[in-house]
């Protein structure tokens, strides 16, 4: 297994996994309708860096770094 910084490219295989947990709703505060669009723009706008868990051609998890309280 590789962890490695995910590209935009990579939010294709992120994105299954971002739905899953948020249409679950029993994890985080995500709201289980967000778009595919907007997941991007959460997932790999606002965070500082993104990272993904990669075996082979598979991402097994993602997970990303932000300021928990801006200033």
């Amino acid at each position: 297994m590789v962890i490695r910084e995910a590209t935009d490219a990579d939010f294709e295989s992120i994105w299954p996994i971002f739905h899953e947990v948020a249409v679950a709703g029993d994890t985080y505060a995500y709201d289980p309708h967000t778009s595919k669009e907007e997941a991007f723009r959460q997932w790999m706008t606002l965070p500082n860096r993104t990272f993904i868990a990669v075996e082979g051609d598979q991402v097994l998890g993602t997970y990303y770094l932000k300021t928990n309280h801006p200033g």
